[in-house]
């Protein structure tokens, strides 16, 4: 389905949102949601406009009046409001409908307000008396009604109110959509917000930092590495850095942790390796908050496990050079297959059914605070080494690799073969 960006007098296209221009974020998320062609109506006065075409790779962006947008069009068009930051989770919503609809939330009474009865758009407005919520900023509309809209479509709240009174279309309430995201391994709502002023901005980076953090995490990545994430892209999140920069740094440095450890320097390996911990979250966080979030970015994983593991590998190594003992890196090998191990337990367990094997039910949110991954491995050398005994992580590692790995084989086998009896998943309590 095709896009329609609405601009009025009124829709700050060019306002920043996290360092982006309010129109290029916007095009960002519809791309997410699949949209590959989008096209830009811009008021008379109104012309000239980035993003020019071309510069939303992967979508053919064009400008101009509704009478253009609507050329050649037969198929129904996806209409956002140009004044909207929202959920990738709400496009994809829309673009699923195949009859006319509007999205509403009946938590938020934001103008223009709606009226909806009997499941259908009745008005669209402000002063509407009884409402039933605020008008999200999306509908899915036949070409052949918007043919009939006067003025270009400058009062689109009025001409979508007009439209609802001689056709009927369908309204969505998305608070009553299900809010659990399975990326996020927690229930959190739909993100949408109206943007026309930069305080409306800045209230706007606010509310997407608290809507970026991922649930369901170690103590460590809770209680120590969230608050710095935090107090960095709080800071960042207006300038021009992107996702994939803050990926290269973090990998950058990451390999100066083997570098230290193979040169004995463990204590400044372990204390930069605490420092990556904290940046490897600054990526996904930030691309969350900017809207860059993409399929590409999902291979951070992989280049994160390649890092990962040479930590473990050269820091059994270094102490095998120490000794000259053959345990080590035998060790080291076991300490990697588990880790691998458990890793793909968990991959192939979210590969079949879509939810991570750590937020499945209430047991395994539980032991994914205190599981075998690198957070916790890195206090296990930290500690290790400010006792001056870098042989006891080598063991504490492994032993807590090997629980690691036995109960998310476990979890995953007890898991699967409820879903192959047709049993029901556990009941949750979703970390809000």
């Amino acid at each position: 389905m095709d896009a329609v960006i609405l601009a009025t007098d009124t829709s700050p296209l060019t306002l920043p949102v996290c360092g982006m221009p309010l129109v290029r974020r916007l095009l960002y998320t519809l791309r997410a949601a699949g949209v590959r062609k989008a096209f830009i109506v811009l008021p008379p006065d109104l012309r000239s406009l980035p993003p020019a075409p071309g510069d939303v790779p992967g979508v053919v962006v064009r400008h101009g009046s509704l009478g253009e947008a609507l050329e050649d069009q037969e198929a129904p068009l996806l209409l956002v409001d140009g004044d909207i930051v929202l959920d990738e989770r709400i496009a994809r919503l829309a673009l699923a409908q195949s009859k006319p609809t509007v999205l509403y939330d009946s938590e938020v009474d934001t103008i223009p307000q709606v009226r909806v009865e009997d499941g259908r758009l009745a008005r669209v407005g402000e002063g509407l008396g009884q409402t039933s919520g605020g008008y999200v900023g999306l509908a899915v509309c036949p070409p052949s009604w918007l043919r009939t809209i006067p003025s270009g479509g400058r009062n689109w709240p009025g001409a979508l109110d007009r439209i609802a009174r001689a056709h009927p279309i369908e309204a969505i309430d998305i608070a009553q959509v299900d809010p659990y995201a399975p990326g996020m391994r927690r229930a959190v709502k739909p993100f949408w917000q109206r943007v026309r002023s930069p305080a409306d901005a800045k209230r706007c980076r606010d509310l997407l930092l608290d809507s970026a953090q991922k649930g369901t995490l170690d103590l460590v990545a809770w209680y120590i590495n969230r608050p710095a994430e935090n107090w960095i892209v709080r800071r960042i999140a207006d300038l021009p850095v992107t996702p994939n920069q803050v990926s290269l740094l973090t990998n950058l440095v990451a390999y100066g942790v083997p570098l230290l450890f193979l040169t004995h320097h463990f204590l400044p390996g372990v204390a930069l390796a605490l420092v990556v911990n904290v940046l490897d979250g600054v990526d996904g966080k930030l691309a969350r908050v900017k809207g860059l979030a993409s399929h590409l970015g999902h291979l951070e994983h992989s280049f994160d496990l390649l890092y990962e593991q040479a930590w473990y590998l050269s820091f059994y190594w270094a102490l095998y050079l120490q000794t000259r003992n053959l345990l080590f890196p035998a060790l080291g090998t076991v300490m990697v297959l588990l880790d691998s191990f458990s890793r793909h337990c968990s991959m192939q367990f979210k590969q079949i059914t879509g939810v991570s094997l750590a937020d499945y039910a209430p047991f395994d949110r539980w032991f994914r605070r205190w599981d075998g991954r690198r957070n916790i491995y890195s206090f296990h050398l930290l500690l290790a080494v400010l006792i001056g005994w870098p042989v006891l992580a080598a063991g504490s590692m492994v032993a807590h690799a090997l629980l690691t790995a036995g109960i998310y084989a476990w979890r995953a086998a007890t898991h699967l073969r409820r879903i192959d009896l047709g049993r029901p998943r556990p009941p949750t309590q979703l970390l809000e």
